[in-house]
């Protein structure tokens, strides 16, 4: 029973198609060479038909006489096969000899090849012979042993073809199939939770090159997915442990007598419940923005006219730092969005440049036209993000040790929440960043959405 896999397939599929062609070739050659054989016997038989005429006509130019020319001829001519009938230009009959095979009522009529002739002597006609022979055509000990030989070796030739087949297909079905195979194992390998697992050895072959530089991608992104799922869980952990923390102590101390319920311990109680509640909030955020589920109220506005707003309205965090604030906002630049949720993106980034840049730091905020986009740029010189760090930036709670530790405070989910509005409004969020020089993130929204 045939193994059901690729390679197994794929050197069948190989060799049928190769035997078919074989035995296709072979007896179309076998064909053509019997034809063409068929041809050189009818042509060599035209020849002795030729040389019979030939030899009557030289027996009569040294006879002078038919009478004389049939005596000496007779046995040759009915050793020979062939049925003769010599007639004179007036068509009476001179010569008539049969062949052995028609005294012998051996001969056959279905069979029969006819062939009438001029009999020249010194370039004048003196008379017409018609020869007849009875069977097949006549072939030569040697014209046999031609068609054998032809024969053999194609045999031969096709047996030793069906032999290198073989071997030819099961050898470039194993080198076609080897990387796929291999791929297949590391596929099934990722599949387990082996997550460390690559495709060491890389094929020339385009689409397998890109096959296998996917599924190492793969294999890399479901590594780095796990670990920032652990991370994931410990972060919400953490973001709930703490105000769940604080409240269940201040109560405990409240019931216990030792605080008194001021209105200042109520009001600190009730700040950590508005924490933990805009964080529950940004999650369901999240996740109705992934499922399709966020509702964008689209509508055209003056987005030069909210970022100079925004501007206004938190330049004391600036100020509070003794940050310099440098603007360069285009006027009139029109876009079709929903101006919450852009306004929500533009105070998440003013805020991460404000709190992740040093006293008297430098912070660019930018807005220009460029073809059917608005472009827009924060900047900072602040602590700046570690290159291993970018690509995960975006994912939920995620915080790089250095430059987003939690000694500056937020949910960690903010950028999530702006690269999620982006993406709803067909823009894109990017961020360039070199660490301890600073930062830049650039916001692309479509003008005309």
């Amino acid at each position: 029973m045939i193994k059901n896999d690729i390679r197994t397939k794929t050197a069948v599929s190989f060799i049928s198609i190769a035997l078919l062609s074989i035995v296709v070739f072979s007896i179309t050659i076998n064909i053509l060479i019997i034809n063409n054989f068929g041809i050189y016997i009818k042509q060599s038989a035209n020849v002795q038909f030729d040389n019979i005429a030939s030899s009557i006509a030289e027996t009569y130019k040294e006879t002078g006489s038919w009478n004389e020319t049939g005596s000496r001829m007779a046995h040759t001519l009915m050793m020979s096969g062939y049925d003769i009938v010599v007639r004179d230009l007036k068509g009476n009959i001179i010569i008539k000899t049969p062949s052995m095979l028609s005294m012998m009522g051996m001969a056959s009529s279905s069979k029969m090849s006819t062939q009438t002739l001029p009999i020249v002597v010194d370039g004048k006609k003196v008379a017409y012979v018609d020869i007849t022979y009875s069977g097949t055509m006549p072939m030569s000990k040697l014209d046999y042993k031609f068609l054998y030989d032809v024969n053999k070796y194609i045999a031969l030739i096709t047996i030793l073809t069906i032999a290198l087949v073989l071997i030819i297909s099961i050898y470039v079905a194993k080198y076609l199939t080897k990387p796929i195979l291999n791929i297949a194992k590391v596929a099934s390998k990722l599949e387990s939770g082996d997550y460390d697992v690559r495709v060491e050895e890389i094929p020339k072959e385009e689409e397998l090159l890109a096959l296998t530089a996917a599924i190492n991608h793969l294999g890399a992104s479901l590594k780095s997915q796990g670990m920032l799922r652990a991370q994931l869980t410990q972060n919400i952990a953490h973001e709930l442990r703490t105000p769940l923390s604080t409240l269940k102590s201040h109560l405990e101390a409240i019931i216990d007598g030792v605080w008194e319920p001021s209105k200042e311990r109520i009001v600190s109680l009730y700040e950590e419940v508005v924490r933990l509640s805009n964080l529950i909030n940004d999650i369901e955020l999240l996740n109705k923005i992934e499922i399709d589920n966020l509702k964008i109220n689209k509508a055209r506005f003056n987005l030069s006219e909210l970022i100079k707003s925004l501007l206004i309205n938190y330049e004391s965090i600036f100020i509070n730092k003794n940050q310099h604030l440098e603007k360069n906002i285009e006027d009139d630049i029109f876009v079709v969005a929903d101006k919450d949720r852009i306004s929500e993106v533009l105070i998440n980034l003013l805020v991460n440049a404000n709190k992740y840049t040093g006293e008297g730091g430098n912070i660019k905020v930018k807005l220009y036209n460029e073809g059917q986009f608005a472009v827009i740029t924060v900047s900072d010189n602040g602590i700046g993000i570690p290159k291993e760090d970018l690509p995960f930036i975006y994912e939920r709670f995620y915080r790089s040790e250095k430059s987003r530790s939690r000694d500056y405070g937020g949910s960690g989910l903010g950028l999530s929440i702006a690269k999620a509005i982006i993406k709803a409004h067909n823009g894109t969020i990017n961020v360039e960043s070199i660490l301890n020089e600073g930062t830049k993130f650039t916001v692309k929204l479509p003008i005309i959405n």
